[in-house]
């Protein structure tokens, strides 16, 4: 098998993708769609089964940014969400999500039969362990609360793990699949009776009835942001919404288990598993979560998470990145109308890691806004709704985080000289009452860019294992010359002289 290089994943890197061309010239269409993750993807297919004629735009390839960095399961066990939301907003609320979930994933298996698309897709059940006594009553409850909703969940004491556990929440009929190639291979259904699909093709400028790149301008009634989160600073969900960045290895594997797994305490696992059609078998994994751009806590968990890997599984670690997301003040994504420009300006984002389920959900909530469609999720998912007693203690811990990275970055002990650190190694500097962030490669070149985010001004922090500079408060990454990898920030980070 080829060594993959920094930071590309497993799906990306085994994905034979259709390519699609770049926006070039003018375009009309009833909706433009920014992002062509699951969110945007599927929105555009749902909305040209009804007619509508859609661009949608990526900023890189179809399904190759968040969809394609996840874990890849599909289920509508999310921990122990449903707990959550019942405290925060009542059993009623809890059953919108469920239902949500569950017609997110059937969705999915609906657009994979009728398109026939080739990405693995599989039942599986899923688990939500505990290895500890104390966690046991949580376990319970989840249970409870989820037979209630009508979910497939089922009290267990034990499953195929290779570990003793204390209890489970075991959900049936869910499934994991290819996340690279159902989304390149639903995208491929799109062009065609006035719709279009764009790759590498990033949006600078947007407005209630536009977006543009560098080359081109899409025209449309409607304006769907599907990016990861909204780009520039629209809605301000900045302020709501906040990234965490989660280690992932996939590894070789002599034997694979039938189902998906997570346990509820520290460290965190995250587990399932993929054969490939030459018979290989992987693990995919990922650990605890952490702030982007923090080196250290990023080397700490995919050590502690590969250690786990090779112990309980004789794994062998093939490819690893960083993923990430984002996590909604109250835990409930916002999806639907912003008006921070118009009515018909729509944004998605907030999944929590859930982002296929979630996804799926929120673009059939996205194509019932357009065609007038009644959904009830809405009063759930409402993207202009502020909870501040659901989020408050969340976004007081997030908002004092921000203001430590505008003030002094992860560090607040600058180097100042590039001979202050090795090769292959990179480090942020204030020279000159400039704060850069420099990348030395194995040769002793060495690149370096402004180390001010120039979404908000943050001090940007070093991802080793992608060898990107990523914002630790809103989530922008940017690769070793500046250039936007993934917003909300559309403008590269500045030149050095």
């Amino acid at each position: 098998m080829p060594t993959p290089k920094h930071g590309i994943s497993y799906w990306n890197f085994t994905c034979n993708a259709p390519a699609f061309p770049p926006l070039s010239g003018d375009v009309h269409v009833d909706v433009a769609i920014v992002g062509a993750g699951i969110v945007g993807t599927t929105t555009a297919r749902l909305l040209k089964d009804q007619g509508y004629s859609v661009a949608l735009l990526d900023a890189h390839r179809a399904g190759q940014q968040a969809t394609g960095k996840s874990t890849a399961k599909v289920t509508s066990q999310h921990s122990l969400i449903y707990q959550q939301i019942e405290q925060k907003f009542g059993m009623s609320h809890a059953q919108l999500y469920a239902t949500a979930q569950q017609h997110g994933i059937q969705l999915i298996e609906a657009l994979v039969g009728q398109h026939q698309i080739p990405c693995d897709l599989e039942s599986r059940p899923a688990y939500t362990y505990t290895l500890q006594e104390q966690h046991v009553a949580q376990i319970e409850k989840e249970v409870e609360i989820t037979q209630q909703l009508g979910l497939p969940s089922t009290l267990v004491q034990q499953c195929d793990l290779p570990f003793s556990i204390r209890a489970a929440i075991r959900y049936d009929h869910q499934f994991q699949f290819h996340p690279t190639a159902y989304v390149a291979g639903l995208a491929e259904t799109l062009p065609g009776d006035g719709c279009h699909v764009f790759e590498n093709s990033p949006v600078v400028d947007w407005s209630a009835d536009h977006v543009a790149t560098a080359q081109g301008k899409v025209h449309a009634g409607y304006i769907i942001m599907a990016t990861h989160l909204p780009l520039g600073q629209v809605g301000g969900y900045y302020t709501r919404a906040f990234p965490k960045a989660e280690p992932v290895i996939v590894a070789k594997v002599p034997d694979t288990l039938d189902g998906m797994y997570l346990n509820v305490e520290d460290p965190n696992h995250s587990l399932r598993f993929h054969r490939n059609s030459a018979g290989d078998q992987f693990a995919i994994a990922a650990g605890t979560a952490f702030k982007p751009g923090h080196p250290d806590e990023e080397r700490q968990h995919f050590r502690e998470l590969e250690d786990w890997l090779t112990s309980h599984f004789n794994a062998e670690p093939v490819y690893r990145w960083v993923n990430e997301d984002y996590t909604s003040m109250d835990q409930v994504p916002f999806v639907g109308r912003s008006t921070s420009i118009s009515n018909d300006y729509l944004v998605a984002t907030g999944f929590s890691g859930w982002g296929l389920s979630n996804g799926s959900a929120a673009a059939i909530m996205l194509r019932d806004l357009i065609t007038g469609t009644s959904n009830p999720w809405h009063e759930l998912f409402d993207a202009q709704r502020f909870k501040p007693l659901a989020g408050g203690p969340k976004l007081l811990k997030e908002s004092s985080q921000v203001l430590t990275h505008l003030v002094s970055g992860y560090l607040s002990r600058k180097r100042h000289s590039y001979d202050e650190f090795g090769n292959g190694e990179a480090a942020i500097l204030k020279m000159d009452g400039k704060r850069i962030a420099a990348f030395k490669d194995e040769h002793g070149l060495v690149q370096a860019v402004s180390a001010v985010c120039p979404h908000m001004g943050c001090i940007v922090g070093w991802n080793e294992t992608d060898r990107t500079w990523d914002c630790p408060c809103h989530g922008s990454r940017f690769a070793l010359d500046g250039t936007v990898l993934h917003g909300p920030a559309v403008k590269p980070l500045g030149k050095v002289d």
